[in-house]
């Protein structure tokens, strides 16, 4: 058998240049110094005091809401795969664990909204696939799945301390749930889809186009028994007539309320109790007509209205500070924060409020990322450096530390740059013909100038450092780089035209052809020096978007919206192979001095092998709305996307083979195809679950055969008796895939878990909550079998059971009132020491006073 050709695989590093991501929304956290946003594949801490990134919370899939605990200790998050993680919040140094906590798996599509119950220990998610689900985060289960709306669930909150849940959703409904039965025991109709609401008390705000107040009693029985009636109150109107985004009240005393598309936050003063019967009183002494109760007006009044700089909010999160100033921060779709200061307590006439709307503060953190979409990439000539152009700035990065060390802002709509010689310039290309050179160390722009109107789709350096060709619509521009006046310029030194426009362009290594990739899906080949025709590549179904030449100068790689690759030879311009992408490519290239090639599509890269036409490695990245541009530098590849990122990735020295490479992405895709529904469980049936079933399988078959004492599996656990390996392959199952592996265990094996579990239980009386759980869920999927083999060994383990559980609750009440006696003794024993300092302190003054008598006794007697 042959050698297997081998790779280095790549990884990717880090991903910077994201500030709050376009489909997540931003929270306070606990100080308000610190707020947490959603980067694409991770959830970032900042401190606007500083204004730093404090820390990066790793995650498999983007963040899609985030949402705290009642004290701040938890941030839990929703993630575009379904995916709940919760991830530690008491330390946010950057020395804290950037992985989750715990990981629930139980929507199959995004997770829109989540919400903490009073305790901070049950945790409610609604998600795109209709559903509810509850988890318990101390056992690190699923409770229950509640499943009634007929559209995605866009809010769920806990109400009358968490005694019940309020969900809503874009079929127009509102549900109430009774969390004693899991069951829905009034719902509230609305007239169009309703992405929020807000509680306050007994009254519910409902957010459509304008705002609906209800009023829900419990005092009264509806026709179902229920308990539950509603009455609605009035609706609030606003000032714009798009959808509610956000409703949020901030201490019973304001609501806020922001649309989808417009840039106006309207704040709402909600009165007391007090204040409302006063003018329900009010209001009836002088019309005697009056209904006798409380209506829209005295319970609530629009009180002053913010206004944003830009429309299309993300999310708005509010909080109040000590001097009662309204906090609003502003999640925008340009990967920039903004926060709004608003006093609601003071009130103005109309025109005063208009007057100090115009003065009103606003704080814009735009840290280190861009405001629009980046369509320019470039590294340094060292790797250290990572030039970074889009239509509101230049930004150069350092590679290691993924920093931002220089900002150039600008106007212009530049889609193109890369690195002068030396590093210490760079230029740019813009679609409105210019070509801009930019001075990196004094990040001024030293030179534009306007060669044609066209789009500058593509720049390419030459070889030898002392040039650069540029295209211009059909036009291509030969440039060369002079000095004046110690200052460095470019000029135009001669163009030829193509008739047909350029949307990328490449000079080979050896300074003998220059290629361009047309809008025409063709690829032309030119003589460098004479420009004369060389070649023409014919095969692309759509526009070329990117060439690139190798090291060596003998092939051409070209890329195009076909979702091909295909690779030409420049000697006699024919077609060594094509390759097929899943996506649209927006860019390819060669790595330094290897025909290995690098194509970028919409949400993920993948690397070839230009010899023997093979698929190396694929890499996802950039999954929401897909890649921009890409640059290749030796070892690194860098990619940008629509979701404002930047991502680094780099060659590692870990060797990949093509097999193994195949045979891991077939099991990616198998255990996808295994994630199930299960309607009896909260949690989802993945792959990982049928591997569990077949451990413990193997686990029941290892201890049902007491002579095997040297089996392997018990040295690999480190266990010296059956009873404690299987309690070890039991605890070493997940709490959230228990249930899915006793669920899939066949009936042979259900009948060997209950010898099992009351050895387990007999010689460990500390792991009665496992053993009890375990039968817990056999009862549940496996009781018709269960009771009718096996009578005997049932009862015999349920009694054991409630013996261990007695006596663990005695050790735990035992344990309890010493540790009350151990907290009054010390207790005591504090106090007691006070006493003694304070008696202390008394003798000591008191000695201080007879001193001072007898002093001025003694002065008085002389």
């Amino acid at each position: 058998m042959g050698l297997t050709k081998q790779y280095l695989r790549y990884t990717e590093t880090g991903i910077f240049g994201i500030v709050a991501g376009k489909n997540c929304n931003a929270v306070y956290l606990h100080p308000k110094r610190f707020i947490a946003t959603g980067g694409t594949n991770s959830v970032i801490i900042w401190d606007i005091r500083l204004g730093r990134k404090v820390n990066v919370f790793n995650s498999e899939s983007p963040a899609v809401v985030l949402c705290q605990n009642i004290d701040s200790t938890s941030l839990a998050v929703g993630h575009l795969n379904g995916g709940v993680s919760i991830y530690d919040l008491k330390d946010k140094s950057e020395e804290a664990s950037p992985d989750p906590l715990v990981t629930f798996e139980g929507h199959t599509s995004d997770v829109l909204t989540i919400d903490w119950d009073t305790s901070g220990t049950i945790l409610a998610s609604g998600g795109k696939d209709t559903r509810i689900i509850l988890w318990d985060c101390v056992s690190e289960t699923g409770i229950t799945k509640l499943k009634a709306h007929k559209g995605p669930v866009t809010r769920v909150r806990f109400w009358k301390d968490s005694k019940y849940l309020v969900s809503s959703s874009t079929d127009t409904t509102i549900r109430i749930w009774d969390l004693t039965t899991n069951v829905c025991v009034h719902t509230l109709p609305g007239n169009n889809q309703i992405w929020d609401f807000s509680l306050w008390g007994d009254y519910f705000f409902m957010g459509e186009t304008n705002i609906r107040l209800f009023k829900i009693s419990e005092d009264s029985e509806d026709e179902f028994g229920n308990g539950l009636s509603n009455e609605e109150i009035g609706t609030l109107s606003r000032n714009s007539n798009d959808r509610i985004r956000m409703l949020q009240i901030v201490e019973d005393k304001h609501l806020v309320a922001a649309g989808a598309r417009s840039q106006e936050i309207e704040i709402f003063h909600l009165n007391s109790a007090d204040i409302a019967e006063r003018k329900k009183r009010k209001r009836i002494n002088k019309d005697g007509t009056c209904e006798n109760k409380l209506i829209l007006k005295d319970l609530v009044r629009l009180n002053d209205s913010a206004r944003v700089s830009e429309s299309k909010l993300r999310s708005v999160d509010v909080y109040k500070d000590e001097d009662g100033i309204l906090k609003i921060l502003c999640c925008l779709p340009t990967n920039q924060l903004e926060v709004v200061s608003s006093n609601p307590e003071i009130l103005l006439s109309k025109d005063e409020k208009v007057e100090l709307r115009t003065k009103k503060k606003f704080d814009l953190y735009g840290f280190d990322g861009h405001r629009k979409l980046v369509r320019g990439l470039a590294f340094s000539a060292d790797k250290t450096a990572i030039l970074s152009a889009s239509a509101d700035a230049f930004k150069i990065w350092h590679r290691v530390t993924l920093s931002c060390v220089l900002t150039v802002n600008h106007d212009l709509p530049v889609v193109c740059c890369q690195f002068c010689p030396g590093d210490r310039h760079f230029i740019a290309g813009t679609t409105c013909g210019k070509l801009i050179l930019v001075d990196v160390s004094t990040g001024s722009i030293l030179q534009t100038e306007q060669y044609g109107e066209d789009n500058v789709w593509g720049l390419h350096v030459y070889p030898n450092n002392l040039g650069f060709v540029a295209t211009n619509g059909s036009l291509v521009h030969f440039c060369e780089f002079s000095m004046s006046d110690g200052v460095l310029r470019f000029d135009l030194q001669r163009q030829f035209s193509v008739k047909e426009s350029i949307l990328c362009i490449r000079v080979s290594p050896n300074m003998k052809f220059v290629a361009v990739g047309l809008l025409d899906s063709t690829i032309k080949v030119f003589y460098f020096d004479t420009q004369k025709f060389h070649l023409s590549l014919y095969g692309h179904k759509l526009p070329v978007v990117g060439i690139d030449i190798s090291s060596d100068s003998n092939l051409l790689s070209s890329s195009s919206g076909d979702k091909s690759v295909k690779v030409w030879g420049l000697d006699f311009g024919d077609c060594h192979s094509s390759m097929i992408h899943t996506d649209g490519l927006v860019g390819i290239s060669f790595v330094d001095n290897t025909h290995h090639l690098v194509s970028v599509a919409k949400n993920s890269i993948n690397f070839y092998d230009g010899d023997i036409h093979q698929r190396i490695q694929t890499i996802k990245a950039h999954i929401e709305g897909g890649s921009t541009c890409m640059a290749v530098g030796s070892r690194y590849v860098v990619t940008s996307g629509r979701d404002q990122s930047l991502r680094l990735f780099h060659r590692t020295e870990e060797i990949l083979v093509l097999d193994d490479e195949r045979e891991r992405e077939r099991e990616e895709d198998l255990e996808k195809e295994a994630i199930k529904e299960s309607p009896d469980l909260p949690s989802l049936q993945t792959g990982e679950s049928e591997k569990l079933a077949d451990k413990l399988i193997e686990a029941l078959d290892v201890f049902k055969d007491k002579s095997a004492s040297s089996h392997p599996l018990l040295y690999a656990y480190g266990a010296k008796t059956h009873n404690e390996f299987m309690l070890k392959v039991l605890s070493g199952i997940k709490a959230s895939e228990l249930d899915h592996s006793i669920m899939l265990l066949p009936v042979s094996y259900v009948h060997q878990m209950i010898p099992a579990l009351t050895q387990v239980l007999e010689n460990s009386p500390f792991a009665v909550e496992l053993a009890i759980r375990c039968l817990s869920v056999l009862m549940k999927f496996h009781f018709a079998s269960m009771r009718i083999s096996d009578k005997l060994g049932l009862s015999i383990l349920a009694s054991l059971a409630e013996q261990r559980a007695a006596d663990l609750k005695d050790i735990i009440g035992f344990n309890t009132a010493g540790l009350k006696f151990s907290q009054e003794c010390q207790l005591m024993d504090e106090l007691a020491e006070e006493f003694k300092e304070i008696l202390g302190e008394r003798k000591r003054r008191k000695r201080k006073r007879e001193k001072a008598v007898k002093r001025a006794l003694l002065t008085h007697s002389y």
